[in-house]
C-alpha cells in the first residue's frame, strides 16, 4: 500500500497574513492556479484555515493520501479496533474522512475512491517541489515507540534512520519525515506555557541559511503586519521562558534555526547538504 502525507494544516485567525508570510519568506506556491487558499511546496499541501469558534489554534491536523483506502479500514479494525474514522464535510473538497492515532491525533485521509472530491490525490512522489519546502513535522507524545508502530501498521511507513538514545522516532513516507518526539512535562518547568502532547513544530529545508534569514529580514520590513508575532510589553519577562522552549528544539537534530509565524506557530529550519 501507498501512503503519501500529503497535508498539513494550520487554524488561524489570520489566514491572510499566514499566507503572505509563508510565500515571501518560504517561496511556497499556490496549490491551484485559481486560488492561493492552499499553498504547496509541489508536495504538501499546506493549509491555512480560518479558525472558528472552539477550534484548536495553531497546528491542528495533517492528512495522508493512501491509494487502498479499504485496506486501511482493515488495519485499523485488525490492530486498533478502538479507532475508528469519520467523514468529512462535502465542502471539503480535499478530504474525505479523519481518524486519529492512539494517543489522539487526528489526520485526514484522501483516497482515490472520493470522485469528484479527489481534487489533490495523485499517484507520484516524483513533483518538482519549491527550492525551500517541508522536510518534517514533529509531534511531541507520551509514547513514541507506540505511535511509531502505528503509523508504520496501518500506513507502512519506514523508518528513515535507527532510534537513538534520545527516544526520537523517525518514520518517513520517502519524502516527508514524521518526528515523534517524547513529551515530558517537566521539559516545561521554565517555558512558562506547558504545551500538551501534539503537533509541536514543522520543519523546512533550505538551500541556505544565509539566504533564508536575508530574504526574512527584508520580508518582515515590507511587510511588519504579516511578520512574527512580537510582544513589546512582555519581551523582558518571555526570554527566560523562549530559552527554555528553545532548549526543546535541540531535541530535534534538524534544528539550526527556528522561530514562528504570525500566529506562533513553531517552525525550525535546516541548510540542505550540497
Amino acid at each position: 500500500m501507498t501512503a503519501q502525507l500529503t497535508h498539513i494544516a494550520i487554524s488561524a485567525i489570520n489566514p491572510l497574513l499566514m499566507r503572505t508570510f509563508y510565500k515571501g519568506v518560504f517561496h511556497l506556491r499556490p496549490a491551484s492556479p485559481t486560488s492561493d487558499w492552499f499553498l504547496t511546496d509541489g508536495y504538501v499541501q499546506f493549509a491555512n484555515n480560518q479558525r472558528a469558534p472552539g477550534w484548536q489554534a495553531g497546528l491542528d491536523h495533517f492528512g495522508f493520501e493512501v491509494d487502498n483506502l479499504d485496506e486501511v479500514k482493515q488495519r485499523l479494525a485488525d490492530l486498533y479496533p478502538k479507532i475508528h474514522l469519520t467523514t468529512r464535510p462535502a465542502h471539503r473538497q480535499y478530504v474525505g474522512l479523519a481518524t486519529h492515532d492512539p494517543e489522539g491525533h487526528v489526520f485526514d485521509l484522501t483516497y482515490r475512491e472520493m470522485g469528484d472530491k479527489a481534487t489533490y490525490v495523485r499517484g507520484s512522489a516524483e513533483v518538482e517541489r519549491t527550492e525551500r519546502h517541508i522536510h518534517h513535522l514533529a509531534m511531541r507524545a507520551l509514547e513514541p515507540d507506540r505511535m511509531a508502530k502505528f503509523y508504520q501498521d496501518v500506513f507502512d511507513l519506514k523508518l528513515a534512520k535507527e532510534t537513538g538514545e534520545d527516544g526520537v522516532y523517525h518514520i518517513t513516507d520517502g519524502v516527508i519525515i514524521l518526528e515523534i518526539m517524547p513529551w515530558d512535562i517537566t521539559d516545561y518547568a521554565e517555558a512558562g506555557i506547558v504545551e500538551r502532547p501534539a503537533l509541536d513544530h514543522i520543519g523546512f529545508s533550505v538551500e541556505s541559511l544565509a539566504a533564508y534569514q536575508s530574504d526574512l529580514d527584508a520580508f518582515v520590513e515590507e511587510h511588519p503586519e504579516a511578520g512574527p508575532w512580537v510582544d513589546v510589553r512582555n519581551e523582558e519577562r518571555l526570554k527566560s521562558e523562549r530559552g527554555a522552549r528553545a532548549e526543546l528544539f535541540g531535541q530535534c537534530e534538524y534544528h539550526q534555526a527556528h522561530l514562528w509565524d504570525p500566529e506562533c506557530v513553531f517552525f525550525d529550519v535546516h541548510e540542505r547538504m550540497a
